[in-house]
């Protein structure tokens, strides 16, 4: 079933219309797009720009969960930012590619119909529950070549959340 509103998170704290992009893609053959999530927790991890060479982010069960392996860098790039809300009326959603039933995509121009602004990334996603762990270059590549996605190691370390007492939620083991 098709949700009534997405969010898109964006750095840019101005914009009147979201144009398609292919900046991040995750299939070549869409061509330029707008993404956006049904989810605006998981909306809050892409306020601050990273990629997968030093981050990872997703969900086991209903927690969501964000990695860096780069915290100065990441401090660097957080700015703060916009989660902005859209219709989803343009949007098209294909389960079977990138974050599945939680990734939309318009291609056409959106304009949003309301904005939350935050003054840090790290900021939002902590106000909204998710678990971020800021963990060394080694750790995280051990995360990224573990079979069950990281999930044992997430769970034997402690969250910023946990550090700082903000909505802390322990991260639900899983199986293969």
């Amino acid at each position: 079933m098709k949700p009534k509103i997405l969010y898109h998170a964006s750095t840019n704290r101005n914009i009147e219309v979201l144009e398609p992009r292919a900046e991040t893609v995750r299939d070549r053959s869409e061509g330029p797009v707008v993404f956006a999530t049904s989810d605006k927790v998981l909306a809050s991890i892409f306020i601050v720009p990273t990629d997968d060479s030093w981050s990872a982010s997703g969900l086991f069960g209903d927690v969501h969960y964000f990695v860096c392996s780069d915290r100065e860098r990441f401090e660097k790039l957080d700015k703060g930012g916009v989660i902005y809300t859209l219709s989803s009326d343009p949007f098209e959603n294909d389960p079977s590619k990138g974050l599945g039933i939680r990734e939309w995509m318009s291609k056409v121009p959106v304009k949003p119909i309301n904005r939350q602004e935050y003054d840090a990334g790290l900021e939002a996603m902590l106000e909204m529950g998710v678990q971020v762990f800021f963990i060394s270059k080694q750790k995280f590549q051990e995360l990224k070549r573990s079979s069950d996605h990281g999930n044992a190691i997430l769970r034997s370390l402690e969250s910023e959340n946990k550090k700082r007492n903000v909505n802390f939620l322990e991260v639900p083991k899983v199986d293969n």
